[in-house]
């Protein structure tokens, strides 16, 4: 499961999987292993007798499918996208039609016309849907879902009953699947893209600045509006995004730089 299903319950939950414009894999499992972020998983969920473990991650998903290329924010006016969640919302900010279906429907309605665009998660589940044959203009990357951690759910009763040595080999596994769902989308990922582009003729393409602006500023609204409404969703809030900014001085100087300099068609390419 994913703990952001629950956030119409309790909106802290969403931390727990993604937030638009949040902590990427590595960022949400440095905050959550050794910043705090699981034991405020933990406080939030005790009042409703679970405890919680990440247990997988996507990494960074990807903006969706678009019949259409987008050129600036009044190409959303209108545009009916299957897109769930906190994103959805924000995306109705700019005029976006927002449209709920299961994964089994995004094709057909793609390809029909029924809808404009679709996000679904990453290039090798795209592709195994078939959405590069309903459109071909394909968004990068997913500002609205930079990881997405899936849950490991335990009734609290029962966690407390097992040995410490029976935890911790629960802990282990947990983290052991967290690592290696992440390490199979990012093979995966890498492999399917390349063919989308080289086989399929998929366009890979950023969303204009102008865009990412509005859409980040919207989201900043509304997280802290959401925060404002309770003193639970306030803590995590406020734990996850100074992690966050902590976090993206390191990558400017760390992470990034590099993916700069091994993306160069110099030397080793």
């Amino acid at each position: 499961a994913n703990a952001y299903f629950w956030a119409g319950k309790i909106f802290a939950a969403q931390y727990f999987t993604t937030v638009p414009f949040g902590l990427n894999f590595q960022g949400v499992n440095a905050w959550l292993y050794h910043a705090g972020g699981l034991d405020l998983w933990h406080e939030v969920y005790k009042p409703y007798g679970l405890v919680a473990f990440p247990m997988g991650n996507t990494g960074v998903q990807m903006t969706g499918w678009f019949r259409e290329p987008i050129n600036s924010l009044e190409d959303f006016n209108g545009l009916k996208m299957r897109i769930p969640g906190l994103a959805g919302k924000v995306y109705q900010q700019i005029g976006v039609e927002v449209k709920l279906l299961p994964g089994g429907e995004i094709f057909p309605a793609l390809e029909r016309g029924v809808i404009d665009a679709a996000e679904f998660v990453g290039p090798y589940q795209d592709r195994r849907l078939g959405l590069q044959k309903a459109a071909k203009y394909y968004y990068t990357t997913g500002w609205h879902e930079p990881s997405n951690v899936t849950e490991l759910l335990i009734n609290q009763k029962a966690w407390e009953s097992l040995p410490a040595d029976l935890q911790a080999i629960v802990k282990n596994a947990a983290q052991a699947c967290n690592l290696d769902s992440h390490s199979w989308c990012e093979a995966n990922n890498a492999a399917a893209l390349r063919d989308l582009v080289e086989n399929y003729g998929v366009i890979a393409q950023t969303l204009p600045d102008d865009v990412v602006t509005k859409l980040k500023g919207i989201t900043k609204d509304t997280l802290e509006a959401e925060a404002a409404k309770d003193p639970v969703t306030k803590k995590v809030h406020d734990s996850f995004m100074a992690f966050r900014d902590t976090h993206r001085e390191w990558a400017a100087i760390s992470e990034e730089p590099y993916h700069g300099i091994i993306s160069s068609k110099d030397g080793m390419s």
